[in-house]
């Protein structure tokens, strides 16, 4: 290692934002191997089969503002349509169970689209990088279940609650 990096590492140890260089290095190395980082080549980012494009969150909400809000939320139910039929490891999963939900969730926050977190009937979402419209065709589709969008007054924080199911009812 690095004499800079050894230094960065005691910084964060000594800040607290780490407990020890040893922790650090593990957690890297499994975000490494989850996020599949030994097959990335000079330029092109993969995580499996799927590319990875880094951009600015500004880039990106760039493209949205010129869709209305009805196609953005069409842009995300025709993403997990794909995600759905693409992803093999939803196939035996039945997403419309809210015990499984995490399992999407989860995903979605180790590609960056923010922080998940699922309590009863609702999920909360922080940081989130795409428009809640598009967020929320994304997850109702996944999960098969009306979600209504509880507005709060913290910023960057959304609150979803989930209602009916499209299928009928879920609970």
């Amino acid at each position: 290692m690095d004499e800079d990096t050894y230094n960065y590492l005691e910084f964060l140890e000594r800040t607290r934002f780490i407990k020890s260089k040893d922790e650090a290095v593990r957690k890297a190395l499994l975000l490494f191997k989850k996020l599949s980082m030994h097959d990335w080549l000079p330029d092109i980012y993969r995580i499996g089969e799927s590319r990875i494009i880094i951009m600015d969150r500004g880039m990106l909400l760039d493209i949205f503002e010129q869709l209305t809000e009805s196609e953005t939320y069409r842009g995300g139910h025709l993403t997990a349509m794909k995600r759905k039929v693409l992803k093999p490891e939803y196939r035996d999963i039945d997403l419309t169970k809210p015990n499984n939900w995490m399992i999407v969730l989860k995903e979605l926050e180790n590609l960056g689209w923010g922080v998940f977190t699922k309590v009863g009937n609702e999920i909360k979402v922080e940081y989130s990088a795409v428009p809640t419209n598009y967020l929320r065709g994304y997850l109702e589709t996944m999960f098969n279940v009306e979600l209504e969008e509880h507005h709060t007054k913290v910023e960057g924080l959304i609150v979803f609650i989930a209602g009916d199911s499209k299928l009928g009812t879920w609970r």
